[in-house]
């Protein structure tokens, strides 16, 4: 036989390129690649959606059990609306 051949440890390391040149040079190889960093990148955007949705989910409770501070504040900062008799300034930026 050929000399490359003479050793187990030649052979095992031929079928191994052999092995990772058709996984490597596989379409669905690149498939599987393109897919994992796609799901990665959902789970990312799925966690920030919860968070979102615990933030809302206590915001809407707080305005539904009527919290007059929260429901206040929210009348100044989003509205610009202020107490009777208060007056309000604007200051430009």
């Amino acid at each position: 036989m050929m000399k490359i051949f003479n050793s187990k440890r030649n052979i095992l390391l031929i079928v191994l390129a052999v092995i990772i040149a058709v996984l490597v040079l596989n379409d669905s190889f690149f498939a599987l690649l393109h897919n994992s960093l796609k799901m990665r990148k959902l789970n990312e955007k799925i966690t920030a959606l919860d968070t979102e949705y615990e933030e809302l989910k206590n915001e809407y409770d707080k305005i539904l059990s009527g919290d007059r501070s929260f429901l206040e504040e929210e009348a100044r900062v989003n509205y610009n609306m202020a107490r009777e008799g208060e007056i309000e300034f604007r200051i430009k930026k």
